[in-house]
């Protein structure tokens, strides 16, 4: 939002076309006050790394962690975060996804525009299960004011939130972490439960579009080149759904027309 509060560092490499990287920033929390909150997106790779080297995520143990992996599962092919165990009858595939969306009702949605990397990602780690591995998604809510959970976004993606029901039911294990960030550093507090029932109730998808109408003017980014500004909607889904309800109004108009006009050509006759 205009006149926030904003951290930055220097860039680690002296060639690099920009000479910071946006660390952080200070936003208005779910409850009124104000917290900071990460913009890293690079940053829950090396947190949920830390996890799991220091064994602190619960039903997740393993021998051997190695990261960027390459893997082909039937017509899925691509890169996961982490990968465990590769050399097991059973190996553990990994995927990390960074969550900085937390609305008022106090949970947290990913994604926050269409994303269709993640709904490939979802789909090939389904793919992965159905071939003996096994799977997980780790979201990181990099921001201390969520409160209940995580959920998929059905308003922003619904391709994405319907792909993401139907690999946890494949076997896909949904998990998620909340971080604290301060100016001393981020800290991974304690897990969050991810919510795969509720997200697409008629009054979640009504409140979500309520509030992503209200921080439109916040949210997204401009590009450089052109100026315009991207990522904050309306989505093509939403713009598919305006244009299914003109056409139905207009087949309505047309049919109302229609009656009307036989009545009359009864009436005159």
């Amino acid at each position: 939002r205009p006149g926030a509060r904003v951290w930055v560092l220097p860039a680690e490499k002296a060639d690099r076309k920009l000479r910071y990287s946006w660390e952080a920033i200070e936003v208005l929390g779910v409850r009124g006050a104000n917290i900071i909150a990460s913009t890293n997106t690079v940053r829950p790779n090396l947190l949920v790394r830390a996890l799991l080297e220091a064994r602190c995520l619960s039903d997740l143990s393993f021998c051997e962690l190695r990261a960027e992996r390459n893997f082909v599962a039937g017509s899925h092919s691509g890169r996961v975060d982490f990968l465990l165990d590769e050399q097991s009858a059973s190996p553990h595939y990994v995927e990390v996804k960074n969550c900085h969306m937390v609305y008022e009702d106090g949970w947290g949605y990913f994604p926050d525009s269409v994303s269709a990397r993640a709904t490939r990602h979802v789909d090939a780690l389904a793919a992965l299960v159905a071939g003996g591995a096994r799977a997980s998604v780790i979201l990181v809510v990099q921001r201390s004011d969520v409160e209940h959970g995580v959920r998929p976004s059905a308003f922003h993606d619904p391709a994405f939130a319907a792909a993401a029901v139907k690999a946890a039911q494949a076997g896909v294990q949904f998990r998620a972490v909340r971080a604290s960030v301060d100016l001393q550093g981020t800290y991974l507090t304690h897990e969050l439960p991810v919510d795969l029932s509720g997200h697409a109730s008629p009054t979640v998808l009504t409140d979500v579009g309520r509030q992503w109408e209200a921080n439109r003017e916040s949210t997204g980014w401009t590009r450089s080149a052109s100026g315009s500004r991207v990522a904050n909607g309306p989505f093509p889904h939403h713009l598919a759904a305006v244009r299914q309800a003109a056409k139905r109004a207009k087949q309505e108009a047309q049919g109302a027309g229609n009656t009307s006009r036989g009545k009359k050509k009864r009436s005159d006759g």
